[in-house]
């Protein structure tokens, strides 16, 4: 039989694409990670990774076997969750991923319930990247995350994991007060803005979304900071530095105004999810985080309805 501690070894190897990587993560030495590996080879009889190029990748065989080690673990994460709910208490640790700047006005409310309703339940918070978020629970580096994803920006789906639609809000273009093309109440053509300089981080998601909105208006936006924090974005904003595409529920900075300026002819809009593992779902501590999520998330499309589609 398959060691499933191996297994996880081969789909760490894989999410990072090295051997070296996956060691680092995991806090193991380069060298044990590749003994694990090459005992998991013999095991199979099979070459589960390409180690002839400088970054150790997965074989076809090593794919295979990571997609199948996916559904394995879920269910032996399934069938501890369903032992864990027997009693009905809602115990542990749950270790939940916050985005920068946006994620606690919805997630803090929550689990600040959560936390009353459940006080055996450990909770704790961690700062995540919004690109990282979703590896970080597959992984099992988090239990529940918050995750942002935009419809002109399609990305493969991640395995292993369920998401839980919370709310959607809109994407407008914030502009520095007093600018010229500010004044109006109307919405505004992108192209209007093709000779300004922009702030947009092309690695991440709205910062491909900038680039696509951009091509589709027939011009190669002019990038004058790569910076993906909003806060500091919304500073530069605020200083003059460039324009910027915002989504409506991020937040304004203090003592930083800018104007957020509606697009014409399109609609962006920003769908965030709450994202756990698919075995984890039925846990004590993510079944009870989902309706706190979900809670919070009426609450603030209550206060703010003139921010979501």
């Amino acid at each position: 039989m398959l060691d499933v501690r191996k297994l996880m070894l081969l789909r760490e190897v894989g999410a990072r694409g090295s051997i070296a990587a996956a060691a680092q993560a995991l806090n193991y030495t380069r060298s044990a990670v590749s003994q694990q590996l090459s005992a998991l080879e013999a095991e199979t009889g099979t070459a589960l990774l390409d180690r002839g190029g400088r970054r150790a990748g997965l074989t076809a065989a090593g794919r295979l076997l990571v997609a199948s080690a996916e559904r394995v673990l879920a269910e032996l994460e399934a069938a501890e969750a369903r032992l864990l709910a027997r009693d009905g208490r809602v115990t542990g640790e749950l270790r939940v991923g916050v985005p920068l700047h946006d994620g606690p006005a919805l997630l803090v409310p929550a689990l600040t319930r959560l936390r009353a309703c459940h006080p055996e339940l450990r909770i704790t918070l961690h700062g995540v990247a919004a690109d990282e978020g979703r590896r970080s629970v597959r992984l099992g580096r988090l239990d529940a995350v918050l995750a942002a994803g935009y419809p002109q920006v399609p990305e493969a789906r991640v395995p292993g994991l369920y998401e839980e639609a919370v709310i959607s809000d809109r994407i407008r273009l914030a502009v520095p007060p007093g600018h010229p093309l500010a004044g109006g109440e109307g919405p505004l053509d992108l192209a209007e803005f093709a000779d300004q300089p922009w702030l947009l981080d092309r690695a991440s998601r709205l910062g491909r979304l900038a680039l696509h909105l951009c091509a589709d208006a027939e011009f190669v936006p002019d990038v004058v900071s790569d910076i993906g924090d909003m806060q500091a974005v919304f500073g530069l904003v605020s200083l003059g530095w460039g324009v910027a595409l915002a989504p409506d529920l991020v937040p304004d900075r203090p003592g930083h105004p800018v104007v957020r300026v509606p697009l014409k002819g399109i609609d962006p809009v920003r769908h965030i999810t709450l994202v756990v593992r698919e075995g984890a779902r039925n846990s004590p501590p993510v079944a009870a985080l989902l309706p706190a999520v979900r809670e919070a998330a009426d609450e603030l499309r209550r206060s703010a309805p003139d921010r979501q589609p």
